[in-house]
């Protein structure tokens, strides 16, 4: 391999050794021009483009760091939130009856089991059903272990029957 790269620069010496002076001139001049050339294209105007981009991207970088720090900060609190305990058995029963009562959902049966409450309903508006639901895992830290919803003959009313458990048990 060796013998290649001293043949290719004899050749080359050779060829360069038989131009003229004005034509070496002009040779090396134009290696110049295109090495500045390769130079600016390659190295100088990708990094000058992509700063400027790097600036104007800024500001709206900047605000999503501060919209992930806001998330952070409500992640944090709702850490600190998940840790309440969440009422469990005849406690729970109180207070989902309580909001029951409140949310107007007519004749609703609660019965306790262990630290879980079942709740049934016959005819109530599914909508507002569900919306107590959510209300009511969010407020009390209850999950629902089991569910079973049947439609009824009156467009958007259904039975219900749910079982509660605390979020922290199993």
């Amino acid at each position: 391999m060796d013998a290649k790269v001293v043949v290719i620069r004899h050749a080359l010496t050779q060829w360069w050794e038989a131009r003229a002076t004005r034509e070496k001139q002009l040779l090396g001049a134009s290696a110049l021009l295109a090495g500045v050339a390769v130079v600016y294209s390659v190295l100088w105007s990708p990094a000058f483009d992509g700063s400027a981009r790097l600036l104007a991207s800024l500001p709206g970088l900047e605000a999503e760091v501060a919209d992930v720090g806001v998330q952070a900060d409500e992640a944090r609190g709702l850490r600190a939130s998940g840790a309440i305990a969440a009422p469990s058995g005849t406690a729970l029963r109180d207070a989902l009856s309580a909001s029951l009562d409140a949310a107007a959902l007519g004749q609703v049966q609660l019965a306790v089991l262990d630290k879980a409450v079942q709740v049934d309903a016959k005819d109530v508006p599914f909508g507002a059903w569900i919306a107590w639901l959510d209300e009511a895992r969010k407020r009390f830290h209850v999950r629902a272990i089991s569910a079973r919803v049947t439609a009824n003959d009156k467009p958007g009313h259904a039975a219900v029957s749910v079982t509660l458990q605390p979020a922290g048990e199993q």
